[in-house]
């Protein structure tokens, strides 16, 4: 297949939808080169399913860029776009624009996603831009800003509605080709994506996005835990897993495993 481009994604818009899944390893970006996938995200979630931790605030810029390059380099027919986490961005335009430029010179990734739209960010999209490097925002829901706003869904009031689709404007005029849509009510999710002429990829904000994203794990039943409730499992690959370990310990405590087959001999 080959490589998606850009321009060619974002031309599919009102067309057909866009499929959107997270990748960290050579598992997961090779099971999505071999799919039909659109686009990959190295998402900064690899806080929860890769390290264990309780929130993605201390994934690092290194963190990111050791995990798009393996992702980059086993899907290379994908779009990669690489998550700027915590405290990589926003604090002004340029360390966030040096930033963003090590993590597409250092990991091969085709594009950098960020949260939020407030005027240093607005500068930055639109200065990346300028040097090629293109962005997707992230609306709604913010994970990285939780200790700030808490866990809730965007677009409930009108006031809150007027201001998503505002935001939203303001992200496409500053230059980015897509925008993730997190936790927004559906009808707000449908008419943001009905405003602005870039992607919108949603994440539990309903059916009427340009696309959709999920996390690897989440849909293939790989993740410990309570799921959000927008996510549909596909596949139970933790419960298989298990068994097939302790299918093997019995083994080899029967003294099964090793066999004739699986030992080496002088013949």
């Amino acid at each position: 297949m080959k490589k998606y481009s850009i321009p060619r994604l974002v031309k599919t818009k009102g067309k057909r939808k866009l499929v959107c899944l997270t990748a960290y390893d050579v598992f997961s970006a090779t099971m999505i080169q071999e799919s039909s996938v659109d686009m990959i995200l190295v998402g900064d979630t690899l806080g929860h399913v890769i390290q264990g931790r309780q929130s993605t605030l201390p994934v690092t810029l290194e963190h990111i860029i050791y995990h798009a390059d393996i992702v980059v380099r086993n899907a290379p027919d994908r779009l990669v776009i690489a998550d700027m986490p915590f405290g990589s961005f926003g604090v002004s335009t340029e360390e966030t624009v040096r930033h963003c430029v090590h993590v597409m010179k250092e990991s091969g990734a085709g594009a950098v996603k960020m949260e939020g739209t407030d005027a240093s960010i607005l500068e930055s999209i639109a200065q990346l831009n300028r040097i090629g490097v293109p962005v997707m925002g992230h609306l709604g829901f913010r994970p990285q800003s939780v200790n700030v706003y808490g866990y809730k869904i965007d677009g409930k009031t009108d006031d809150d509605a007027n201001r998503l689709i505002e935001e939203a404007q303001a992200l496409a005029e500053a230059g980015v080709f897509a925008m993730v849509l997190e936790c927004v009510i559906e009808e707000v999710a449908q008419k943001i994506t009905e405003s602005v002429p870039v992607l919108t990829i949603g994440i539990g904000s309903g059916r009427y996005t340009d696309g959709q994203v999920l996390v690897f794990h989440d849909i293939l039943g790989m993740t410990q835990g309570r799921l959000p409730s927008f996510v549909r499992q596909y596949a139970n690959l933790s419960e298989v897993a298990q068994q097939a370990i302790e299918n093997w310990a019995e083994d080899v405590r029967n003294s099964q495993y090793p066999s004739d087959q699986e030992i080496y001999q002088v013949k």
